[in-house]
């Protein structure tokens, strides 16, 4: 053992109160550099402690406040905690298959001048250390700062707000105070590669191969290290996490495990140990990629839509942007940063956790945007329609909608959107042309892509009679009703001409809730009204290659749209 005095904290659950052979390597593990294990368990049989060794401290705790509340217990235990060197905190996520990877772990960090440092690091929602494994040194853990985080740390429920308080925070905290973190592992350029072509994997399971760009660097950025990488830290380290081999999360698993884990026998305990964990416990939340369902009211009250404040807006034109798919983000800032004038940029997300990921990307890029969390209600029209109903829109003379479209009609999906894309924001000339003729042709209402309007019966769809009443309920005569509209629903428009929508006041409960239908839902009746409501408005609808003139409805009836059902 290492002349350097150690303590270790280890956070401890299993759904049948079992210390598995994994959980005993990782406390072998730790005592090859630890004088003093204390292990905090929610559930452990009493017949799992016999034999254990007596360097090892333990507390069974009631199942609250997940690993966190576990590790405020151990540090807080610690007696002296002044006499030691270093202090570890680690859980039991991981399967610890050859203990020595973590003697490689701390021969590669003895030399490293750092306060605090961890097996991995994450770049997802901000920079952070990922708490299954750190190590603070004494003139971190030996501060008043760091003793008056544990004793903060409070009963959570919420799993993603105890990752975004504790396990971010913890890391913004030692930031904060001036403390230099580090880690162990770090990818070299294979693995980089490897990492960039599982994330493009994933993509094209998602979408159609075709129209799959290589990953942006800010997804490769923001990509979990242990779940992308999981083999190469296996081969430095000598363990995989856990949800890795029970969930797969991403999809990456295209290395087998018999080519990694040469010993037959640990290759088997590891088979059935994953068989065992998905019997007996559910699937952990991947950070960031997936977010739990629904949103609370305190949440809705202290990020949504009626938070942002309207003494902040500050110029003539804006962009509204529905970010659902998140990754799609930097693709969508680079068409963005075509719009070189000054202007306010509105977007909506899904959850509390892509919020701050989106708060993140654009203040990095000093972006003005004004990022609120939505119901996945109405898909890109329903965000839109709380953002029209509160008012912010009114003082712009012009606005984009866009958003991050992949669609479910077709295999071009991809392709399509960056089409739509490219017409409305794809050049600094293209959108100083529209914004031109929004500010001389003061009846111009909407323009939208030249290729994505339609008039062709044949896309009724299944909306016709309920667009008829809508119509109605906004003061269009039926004999007014025709079929006209910029499919996709992507455009720039004067938010004057949108003022029968406005004083409808639809609610998100008018709309049908998602299940992935292709057609006839309020947003693709929305969809196919807006032209007339621009139209009843006494303003005139207009393309990206004519923005300043009334388009002919007549010349697009034979035009079609490849990814549109009919």
């Amino acid at each position: 053992m290492s002349s350097i005095r150690r303590v270790a904290v280890v956070a401890h659950f299993d759904a049948e109160g079992r210390l598995t052979d994994f959980t005993r390597r990782l406390l072998e593990g730790l005592l090859r550099h630890a004088e003093r294990v204390i292990l905090v368990s929610t559930r452990l049989a009493p017949d799992q402690m016999v034999g254990l060794d007596e360097r090892i401290t333990v507390i069974v705790r009631e199942n609250v406040g997940y690993d966190f509340y576990s590790f405020r217990t151990g540090v807080l235990a610690v007696d002296a905690l002044y006499a030691y060197d270093e202090l570890i905190i680690a859980n039991d996520s991981v399967l610890m298959i050859d203990p020595e990877g973590m003697d490689r772990a701390f021969a590669k960090m003895e030399g490293v001048e750092c306060g605090a440092w961890s097996m991995t690091e994450s770049q997802q929602v901000s920079r952070h250390l990922q708490s299954y494994f750190m190590v603070f040194r004494k003139d971190v853990f030996f501060s008043q700062y760091f003793h008056q985080f544990w004793r903060d740390v409070r009963v959570l429920d919420d799993k993603w707000e105890i990752i975004l308080s504790y396990e971010i925070g913890l890391t913004q905290w030692l930031l904060h105070h001036g403390v230099r973190i580090a880690s162990a592992f770090h990818p070299d350029a294979e693995g980089m590669r490897k990492l960039t072509a599982r994330l493009k994997r994933k993509r094209e399971r998602e979408a159609a191969p075709s129209s799959v760009a290589a990953p942006g660097a800010f997804e490769i950025q923001q990509a979990n290290l242990v779940h992308y990488l999981w083999d190469d830290l296996y081969r430095q380290f000598g363990f995989i996490k856990t949800e890795v081999l029970r969930d797969d999360p991403n999809g990456v698993q295209d290395v087998g495990l018999p080519s990694l884990i040469a010993d037959p026998v640990r290759l088997a305990q590891v088979e059935d140990e994953v068989a065992r964990m998905r019997a007996t416990r559910i699937n952990s939340m991947p950070l960031v990629t997936q977010a739990r369902e629904g949103l609370s009211q305190e949440e809705l009250q202290r990020y949504g839509v009626g938070a942002i404040p309207a003494d902040t807006l500050k110029a003539r034109f804006a962009i509204v942007l529905h970010l659902y798919h998140l990754d799609l983000i930097e693709s969508i800032q680079g068409y963005m940063k075509n719009v070189i004038v000054d202007h306010d940029l509105f977007v909506s997300v899904k959850s509390v956790a892509d919020r701050r990921v989106a708060v993140r990307f654009f203040e990095e890029r000093k972006v003005r945007a004004f990022v609120f969390v939505h119901p996945n209600i109405g898909r890109d029209v329903g965000p839109f329609i709380s953002l029209l109903n509160s008012g912010l829109l009114d003082r712009y003379d012009a606005v984009c909608k866009i958003h991050s479209k992949k669609s479910v009609y077709h295999d071009g999906g991809g392709q399509w959107r960056d089409e739509l894309m490219k017409s409305l924001l794809g050049s600094s000339h293209t959108v100083l042309k529209i914004l031109r003729a929004f500010k001389n042709e003061s009846s111009c209402g909407i323009v939208g892509p030249e290729h994505a309007y339609v008039s062709n019966a044949r896309f009724w769809g299944g909306n016709e009679e309920r667009l008829r009443r809508l119509a109605a309920e906004t003061g269009i005569e039926d004999a007014r009703v025709r079929l006209g509209f910029f499919a996709g629903t992507m455009f720039w428009f004067r938010p004057a001409a949108l003022d029968a929508l406005r004083e409808r006041a639809l609610a998100l409960s008018e709309f049908d809730p998602e299940a992935g239908q292709l057609d006839a839902t309020l947003a693709h009746v929305i969809e196919r009204l807006f032209v007339l409501w621009v139209e009843q408005a006494g303003y005139f609808a207009a393309t990206t290659r004519t923005p300043d003139a009334a388009l002919c409805h007549e010349n697009y009836a034979n035009q079609g749209i490849s990814v549109l059902p009919t």
